[in-house]
Formats: structure tokens, sequence, C-alpha cells
């Protein structure tokens, strides 16, 4: 990952909950967490530390949040609440860390910053490894079906985020989202083949990945949705 690009967004970031799509991300989202009363969470691409609150909103004891930049981070402390019972710091998801064992992790917006296998598996071994025995991760990525029915140079919208596919790599696709704030921001990421997740989530220790229906509820006529789930757990 770049933190470069990120330093460049800054707290511009803070616009993105305005969005319809953000709202409704967070709808499906805390619905498929499900209760986290008295967990420890672990949100790695933290950001602006968004997640992280409502995390702590939802019921969680503790979060701790990591992001490969240090303006974002900083953000994230600067909006954490006094009584919130949260931690961020500088971490760069595709090197191996350890910031101990948790009963959730999260990586919304995550995985989709691996440009290939080799940085996919150090993810999701960093992911099995940050998790307690019998923990889970609940991911977000950009729709894949989306991605590939899009040609290069095209654009897909929904909700104010926009997927301009860029280019076919080898493992999948390279794309540019941009999310229609008040001052728009552009940035580039990846949306790497599922069997390519499938593989090295396996390899890393998990023997239950998942790619989650869409609550059948929603409303039809949004359309596809520009994010999908993932889960796995220990």
């Amino acid at each position: 990952m770049d933190p470069l690009q990120f330093d460049k967004i800054g707290h511009r970031y803070n616009d993105v909950t305005n969005l319809p799509s953000v709202w409704l991300l967070e709808d499906i989202l805390k619905s498929q967490i499900g209760p986290i009363q008295g967990l420890d969470v672990l949100d790695l691409a933290c950001g602006n530390g968004y997640w992280s609150r409502r995390s702590i909103d939802w019921g969680a004891k503790k979060v701790v949040g990591v992001d490969i930049s240090k303006v974002m981070v900083d953000n994230a402390q600067l909006q954490a609440r006094a009584e919130d019972p949260s931690e961020f710091h500088v971490v760069d998801c595709i090197a191996p860390f350890n910031m101990g064992a948790f009963d959730l992790v999260l990586g919304i917006w995550l995985l989709n910053y691996a440009k290939d296998k080799t940085e996919l598996l150090t993810m999701w071994q960093n992911i099995f490894h940050s998790l307690k025995p019998g923990g889970r991760f609940v991911g977000v990525i950009p729709n894949y079906e989306i991605l590939q029915t899009t040609a290069c140079g095209q654009e897909y919208h929904f909700g104010g985020v926009t997927y301009k596919v860029l280019e076919r790599i080898t493992e999948g696709t390279r794309i540019q989202v941009i999310l229609d704030t008040t001052d728009p921001i552009a940035s580039i990421c990846y949306m790497l083949e599922p069997g390519l997740h499938e593989e090295c989530a396996a390899q890393a220790g998990f023997s239950n990945l998942r790619w989650e229906p869409l609550p059948s509820e929603l409303d039809v006529d949004l359309g596809p949705l520009f994010f999908q789930i993932v889960t796995a757990s220990c």
C-alpha cells in the first residue's frame, strides 16, 4: 500500500460518512457483525477511525485501529472521544505485525489494497494471527462481478461512489475509486480474483472463508452493490 495517497486525503476523508452508500453499508455491516458486547476489536486500515467508533457504539470493550498513513492515524486519534476505549497506531498491513489477539478483526476496505498474491497472502496471515481461537474476521471489498462486467476506461456509479476500471492485471483488476464528497477523493486500489482470496486465506490457516449473501430485504431497485462482504473465523 502507498501511504502517500492517504496522507494527501487527510481530513477530507471525514466527509465520506455523508455518502448514501456508506449509510447502506453501515446497516448491512452492523447486521453482519452481530452482537459484539465485551469484545476486543482490531480495525485494520482504520482510516479516520469511523468504524472503530461505530464498534464502540455497538458494544466493543476495546478497539485498536491501525493504518499505514500517519495522517489518517492522527485524524483518528483526534476524533476519538475521551471516553472511548480505543488506541491507534501506524502499521503497514502488507508487512508482518503483532498487535495481539482479538475476538473480532475488521478489514473494511483493506484487502483491496493488495496488488498481487504476495501482498494478499501477508494480509490474510496477519488477519489469522490477530484472531483469538474462535475469533472472526469481517471484511469489505469491491464487488468483483461489477468490475468484471465494466470495460476498461468505463465507470460504475453507486450512492456517491464511482469505480473506474483502469486495467486488467494478471490476477484481477486495477481500479480508481472516486468518492463524491464536497472535495472529491480519488484513490487507486485493486480487486484480485475471489479464488485468489480463498487460496491465500486457506494458506494463512482459515478453512471457512465465506462470501456473504446480501440481506434478503434489500431494495432490489438499487442495482448491484459496489461492495461485497467476506468473512472467516478460526
